[in-house]
């Protein structure tokens, strides 16, 4: 029998984003930014054959490309905060959709899709109303956050209490600041709306940590301004400093990563 509920990246990068949930028979994506063949050859990898939802975090390209074309060719919903769906309509950004596929998420009020609950949380970054999620079954907790420019309460608050943490570790700041970027991008990236440094999500993982904490996931490298031994070596440093024991990996910007059971 299949485990009831599982996870996985199917890829996860500065130039594209996409995860995999499986929660009690609702087979979840979360963001969708890559080509709906590429999407597609990842769901096959999973054997699934239909999904039920898509969840997207905010409107920025390496998080939404295949979402219209996923959408349409399932016939299923995409849930996304008001602001960000208001973007959408106005930049015609997911193609064309019918009403019901258009599902609204407020942060912090919880939605039921079959027996999972998907929570979105406000994250700080410069898009319109950018989220992360956690989703819930079975007393299983799945925490996902990308693209936050700094750890704040509230992101802390809903990562605690997971088991599963998929979280940003974009950029080396050493690499960052003596890099190719230009000065007002570099800027950008390491600003309270840009984006999370190895050193910080190692620090943010160390706040939310517990016994039931098992598996963690740094997502989002930036491939410019980071490596992924690099990312892994300095959080894994930081979580062994505070003694916090979990199985620590990083996503493949190309490849499906490893599927963890539950």
């Amino acid at each position: 029998m299949n485990p009831t509920i599982r996870f996985c990246t199917i890829v996860s990068g500065s130039s594209g984003n996409c995860a995999y949930a499986e929660l009690l028979g609702q087979h979840l994506i979360i963001d969708a930014g890559l080509s709906g063949k590429r999407l597609m050859q990842g769901l096959s990898q999973l054997n699934v054959s239909k999904p039920t939802a898509i969840l997207l975090t905010h409107e920025h390209s390496d998080h939404i490309a295949g979402a219209g074309v996923i959408a349409r060719r399932f016939d299923i919903p995409i849930y996304a905060t008001p602001l960000t769906w208001r973007y959408f309509l106005r930049h015609k950004k997911l193609g064309p959709l019918k009403e019901e596929q258009v599902r609204h998420i407020i942060p912090g009020q919880p939605v039921m899709i079959g027996q999972a609950k998907i929570t979105a949380f406000d994250v700080p970054h410069d898009a319109s109303q950018p989220v992360g999620y956690t989703l819930e079954a079975a007393g299983v907790k799945i925490a996902y956050t990308t693209d936050l420019g700094s750890p704040t309460a509230t992101v802390a608050e809903h990562l605690r209490g997971a088991q599963v943490l998929l979280i940003e570790s974009n950029h080396d700041l050493e690499m960052l600041q003596n890099g190719r970027y230009p000065p007002d991008l570099k800027k950008r990236v390491a600003g309270a709306r840009g984006h999370l440094s190895n050193a910080a999500a190692g620090q943010l993982i160390v706040e939310v940590a517990w016994d039931g904490l098992k598996h963690v996931i740094l997502g989002h490298l930036s491939e410019e301004n980071n490596r992924p031994m690099l990312a892994y070596d300095t959080v894994g440093r930081i979580l062994d400093t505070h003694e916090v024991k979990v199985n620590l990996a990083v996503a493949d910007r190309h490849y499906l990563g490893d599927l963890i059971e539950l």
